[in-house]
Formats: C-alpha cells, sequence, structure tokens
C-alpha cells in the first residue's frame, strides 16, 4: 500500500497596493485594480492571502515613513507571511538605494518579493533585471520632474498660464490646451457678490456665510466636484453649503480679482517626516491682465481696507485682561472648543451708581451656524477663578509631596532619556544605509548619472547623520536636563517664596503657575437647581400677610423677585391694595420649592472639572525624548478631585495617606 507525504504548507502572502494620488485612481493603475490582479495571482498560485493592505503616498516618500509598507515588512521580519506580493516593483519605491534596502531586508528574513506584471525569479540575473527596474522608475521621476519644471517655465515665459492644475474659483479653462481663462458666470457672480454683502452692505464675514449657507450656494470644493454635472436641488445637502469666514476672507483678497494673474504662488514639499509642507514659490510672478477681471478696483481696495480694520475690531481682545485668570485653559465640554472672554454690558448704572456688567467665558465655537456648538456654554468669571486659584492654592501647600514628585519624575525622566537606545538604533541604520550605499557607487564609473545620483543620497544621509549624533551627545544631553532642572527648580522656589500669601500672588505670578502646573478647565452645561439662598430666614406663625418687602427679606431675595412671581402667576393669592401683599401660604410654597441658582460656588463646582498635567519635557530637536508626566500621574495631587458636590470630579485614596 503506497504512503503519501506530508501535504506542503501553503505560502502566506501580504498584498501591497499603492498609489500617488488620487487622480491616478482615474488612470489604469487604481488600487482596486491592483488588488484585483495580485488576488488573481494568488489564487493561481495557490498562495493565502493573511492581509491586504493599499495606500495612497508619493513613492518618492521615503520608505520607513509609509504606514502600510512599514506593517507588511514587519510581517516579513516576525515570520507572519513569506511572500509580499505588488503588482508591479514601482509600488515600492521611486529611489533606486531604497528600493535596494527593502529586498535585501525582505530576502534576509527568508521573505520574497512577488511582482504580478513583471515576471523575475531571485536568481543573479533576475536581481540584475530588478535593480535596472529600479533605477528606471527613479529615472522615469526625474524625467516627469524636468518635463514639468521645463513645461511650466516655457508657458510662464510666452505669458501664458502655468496650465498645470485647477482653474482658480470664478474662472474656467478657455481650451484644453490652458491658454488661457475665461469667466464662469455662476462662479463670478458669487465672488462679485461676497464684495457687494461685505463692502456695499457693510456684512460682517460671519453673516456673509451664514447668508450663502442658506441660499444653498456650493463652497468652492464642492462646486469642482459636481462641475461636469451639476447636482439637482433635492441632492444638495448642507454639508455641500457650510461656508467658512476664512474661505470668503481668502477669495476677497485674490488678486485675480482685479485681472493680476499670480503664478507659483506657493509648491509642495516633502519633509523630512515624509509630509506635504506648503511654502512660498521662488519663482512667484504676478502677471497683469493675465486673467479677466471680476471686481472694480476701487471696491477691491475698499474690501482690503475693511479686512484690516476688521481683523483690529473683532480680535475680541479682553478690557480688563485681569479679570479673566482662566484664559486659554478653559474648555467647552459639548464640543471641546477654547471659550473666550467676554464682558456682559448691562448699559446702565444701578441706583446707588455701581456697574451692572459683568466679565464671563463663553464657547466660541460658532464659524456657522449649522455647525456652531449647540450648546455654546457660557459661565461667569466670579467665582469660578478663585474656585480655580483656590484649588491650586491647596495643591502649592502639599509642597512637600509635589517637591517629591516632581524629583521622582524628573529622576525616571532622566534615566529613561540616558538609556534610551531609539537614537542609537538610528544613528546605526543611518551608517549601514551610507556603507551599503558606499559599495554600490564603487560599481559605477565616477561621474555617471548612477554614481552621482548615490554620492546626493549619500551627502543627505551623512547630513542627518550629523544632527543625530549631535542630537544625542552627551554635552547636549546635559545642555536638556540643565535647562529641565532649572525650570523646576525656578517653580520651587515660586512655590516657597508664596509659602503662606498664596491668595496675596499677583496676576502674573498666578498666570505663570497655570502655565507650569498644565490647569485645563472643562465647562459642562448648566442644570436647573433650586435652593434657598444662604440669608433667608425662617417663616414664623402668626402673621398672615406679607408686603413684597418683608416677603423678600424673609426667603433671602429682592422685593422685584416677589413682584415677577407675582406678575409670571407663580404666586396666585395676594391682595394689590394698598400696596401688595402676599399670603403666608404662597411663602411657605416659595420657601418648600426655592429659587432657581445659578452663579452659586457649588453650582459652579458641579460644573466645572479642574485637572493637571504639567509642561515638563525632556525633548530634543529632532523629536526624540521622553514625556515626564501624565494627566493621570498628577490626579493624586490635586484636591479638586476630592470635591464630593461634583460629578466630574473623582477621590483619590492616596490622598488619605
Amino acid at each position: 500500500m503506497a504512503t503519501t507525504g506530508p501535504t506542503p504548507q501553503r505560502k502566506r502572502a501580504v498584498i501591497y497596493c499603492r498609489v500617488s494620488t488620487d487622480k491616478q485612481e482615474q488612470d489604469g493603475e487604481s488600487l482596486d485594480y491592483q488588488e484585483e490582479k495580485c488576488k488573481q495571482y494568488s489564487e493561481l498560485h495557490n498562495i493565502e492571502i493573511v492581509l491586504i493592505l493599499r495606500e495612497a503616498k508619493s513613492g518618492f516618500i521615503h520608505y520607513s515613513h509609509r504606514e502600510k509598507l512599514t506593517l507588511a515588512r514587519q510581517f516579513i521580519r516576525d515570520h507572519l507571511a513569506d511572500v509580499i506580493i505588488v503588482y508591479d516593483l514601482r509600488r515600492f519605491s521611486r529611489n533606486f538605494v531604497h528600493s535596494a534596502m527593502i529586498f535585501e531586508e525582505v530576502e534576509s528574513n527568508g521573505g520574497e518579493i512577488v511582482s504580478v506584471s513583471e515576471n523575475i525569479d531571485n536568481s543573479l540575473t533576475g536581481k540584475l533585471i530588478r535593480s535596472i527596474l529600479a533605477w528606471s522608475a527613479e529615472s522615469e521621476r526625474e524625467k516627469i520632474v524636468e518635463y514639468a519644471n521645463r513645461r511650466w517655465q516655457t508657458r510662464v515665459g510666452v505669458g501664458l498660464p502655468v496650465g498645470t492644475g485647477r482653474s482658480p474659483y470664478g474662472w474656467n479653462w478657455k481650451d484644453k490646451e490652458k491658454t488661457a481663462y475665461v469667466v464662469n458666470q455662476e462662479q463670478a457672480a458669487v465672488r462679485m457678490s461676497l464684495f457687494h454683502m461685505f463692502v456695499e452692505l457693510d456684512m460682517s464675514l460671519r453673516a456673509v456665510t451664514h447668508k450663502l449657507t442658506e441660499d444653498r450656494v456650493l463652497t468652492p470644493t464642492y462646486a469642482r466636484k459636481f462641475q461636469e454635472q451639476p447636482p439637482d436641488d433635492s441632492e444638495i445637502k448642507i454639508e455641500h453649503c457650510l461656508w467658512r469666514y476664512t474661505t470668503v476672507r481668502e477669495l476677497l483678497m485674490d488678486l485675480e480679482n482685479i485681472g493680476i494673474l499670480v503664478v507659483c504662488k506657493e509648491r509642495q514639499k516633502i519633509g523630512s517626516d515624509g509630509k506635504r509642507k506648503a511654502e512660498v514659490h521662488p519663482n512667484r510672478r504676478e502677471v497683469p491682465g493675465g486673467i479677466p477681471a471680476l471686481i472694480d478696483p476701487v471696491i477691491y481696495e475698499r474690501a482690503q481696507e475693511k479686512l484690516k480694520t476688521n481683523k483690529a475690531d473683532k480680535s475680541h481682545l479682553p478690557l480688563r485682561k485681569e479679570d479673566y485668570l482662566l484664559r486659554g485653559h478653559i474648555y467647552c465640554a459639548t464640543c471641546g472648543c477654547s471659550m473666550k472672554p467676554r464682558t456682559q454690558k448691562k448699559g446702565r448704572l444701578t441706583q446707588k451708581g455701581t456697574d451692572k456688567s459683568y466679565p464671563f467665558y463663553r464657547c466660541t465655537n460658532t464659524h456657522n451656524r449649522y455647525g456652531a456648538c449647540p450648546a455654546l456654554t457660557t459661565i461667569r468669571t466670579a467665582p469660578l477663578d478663585d474656585i480655580v486659584w483656590q484649588d491650586c492654592c491647596v495643591l502649592f501647600k502639599r509642597i512637600e509631596v509635589l517637591q517629591a514628585a516632581l524629583e521622582a519624575e524628573m529622576a525616571a525622566a532622566i534615566n529613561a532619556l540616558l538609556e534610551d537606545t531609539t537614537g542609537q538604533e538610528q544613528i546605526q541604520n543611518i551608517e549601514a544605509t551610507i556603507a551599503y550605499a558606499g559599495s554600490e557607487r564603487e560599481k559605477y564609473v565616477p561621474g555617471s548619472y548612477m554614481h552621482n545620483l548615490i554620492s546626493q543620497d549619500i551627502a543627505n544621509q551623512e547630513e542627518q547623520l550629523a544632527r543625530f549624533k549631535e542630537e544625542i551627545g552627551s554635552g547636549n544631553i546635559d545642555k536638556v536636563i540643565g535647562s529641565y532642572q532649572q525650570r523646576i527648580m525656578e517653580f520651587l522656589e515660586f512655590l516657597n517664596v508664596m509659602r503662606g500669601r498664596y491668595e496675596k500672588a499677583t496676576f502674573q505670578e498666578k498666570r505663570n503657575a497655570l502655565e507650569v502646573l498644565g490647569v485645563r478647565v472643562v465647562v459642562h452645561e448648566p442644570t436647573d437647581t433650586y435652593g434657598l439662598p444662604s440669608d433667608a430666614l425662617g417663616i414664623g406663625n402668626g402673621q398672615e400677610w406679607f408686603s413684597a418687602k418683608e416677603a423678600g427679606k424673609l426667603l433671602g431675595v429682592h422685593a422685584k423677585t416677589i413682584r415677577f412671581y407675582q406678575k409670571n402667576g407663580t404666586i396666585t393669592n395676594y391682595k394689590e391694595e394698598p400696596f401688595l401683599l402676599v399670603h403666608r401660604d404662597e411663602l411657605l410654597k416659595l420657601h418648600k420649592k426655592g429659587f432657581l441658582q445659578r452663579n452659586t460656588e457649588e453650582i459652579v463646582r458641579s460644573r466645572v472639572a479642574i485637572s493637571y498635567s504639567p509642561h515638563f519635557n525632556v525633548r530634543g530637536e529632532n523629536g526624540t525624548g521622553v514625556q515626564l508626566s501624565k494627566q493621570n500621574d498628577w490626579a493624586f495631587l490635586s484636591q479638586a478631585q476630592v470635591s464630593p458636590s461634583s460629578p466630574h470630579m473623582r477621590h483619590d485614596p492616596r490622598l488619605d495617606k
């Protein structure tokens, strides 16, 4: 009887698909197309698919900054997959050296790379072909960049638009060759209406955005999206019309409004972190008459002058900064946005000559009323500022615990920084890259394209290596540690100087303490709370009728409050001759129910949550370093978390020790 051998184990594969831009999705190599071809290959060769990764990033970005590719490499290193399947080798990188490093890493860990569209094996000949294709991918990119630069420089030289992007809002391209602009009547009408509302009707930027949203005018983004096929009125959603005042301001400031075409406004640069950054183009140029004008220059200048004064007038600077201790430290619990200082003006003085205006904080998430904060939370500065500072004072008085916690965290952070091997690993990786690139450069004739290309890459790597060595050098570490220790000692010195007189600290000293402690106050919406004022008296037996003044004194409120309750129907048993008299039963009802409490200390404490997150960091210029303290580590130092009246504060048992 014949015996059957063991069934061979199926290979495990990770499918990696990448496109450079969203526009490439419309071409023949979309993510879906690549994924489908890779799946067909795996089914044909009986390969098990363990993970499918899709990424939209440029192949010129360093491969270590592409998260999906890093995950695929990690699967190979952890032996969770045996193969990485790609549609073509250009999906890995358009840098010859980077491609070689990826191939070396995968093969050294026992994995292999399969290209669906290119039948290449792992023989010496296959590796040679693979290297040629990697060089071809980088060369192709260089030619594309060179052609694009030569094309726009030629067009600008003869007075034509750059013609490499989309037309500005309000204009269309005249032809497919993009030789000139023509006015888009519908979008141009929107531009002209912006100037009419802002200049002639004297509307604010936010009022203009609200008007455009109410009239269901598509934003520039969605106007371009629906340009080929305009939607019906029923298909237009509110999200398509949510204008922002920043968009209106940019449209008002465009020089294209008066016929001046600006070419090469900015350029996109890929930083060392792999992210795109915008910067002013060195070849920025203004071409008068390069685009049809829409706005009268006089109206345009009036708009620019109003924008200057509008920015100064609407900056909402507080009248008295000393009235707003928590400015920059207070946030709305509903939407998470910061609350800004405001002043409620009553417009008159009381009979005693005292001003009835008062400062308060308000949520300012009102960019557009349709997407604004639903609560728009407000809270007075008094007694909130005093409550928060008193809470800080309790923390300051525990100086021994605070100092011990700071010294312990400082020691732990410094040890972590000294023992951190991340910088050394990065230096070793860069040195290995330089060594490999040096060996590859020796294979080419000096002065050749590949020799110069690898030399340029080596120069960049050596510059980065020098920065890392300087960053983790002993002198730099001593400097960082010394700066941090000085900051800690200055804060502890402030506590020692202010010991026993925290309540008498100046406004600037309080602000400095809030900054160092990283105080964050979150304000929740108010809830209806009824009760009696602290100066309310008991209602004795015997007297049946009370005047408004007498009733107010017994209940601890003003006589006007009694009259208000009589007018709104709350008090029903009363007499009006010769003056308002309220029956004793009505006072008993009010005494039992109480009055709506709004700004008492107990209510304010129940609405706020105070947390601390000290801003002490040991961090270098390259972003490497140690975060010293977290909010939870400091929770036990906060007396605010002991308050039983606040549902937003927690009790920590370590405070009882």
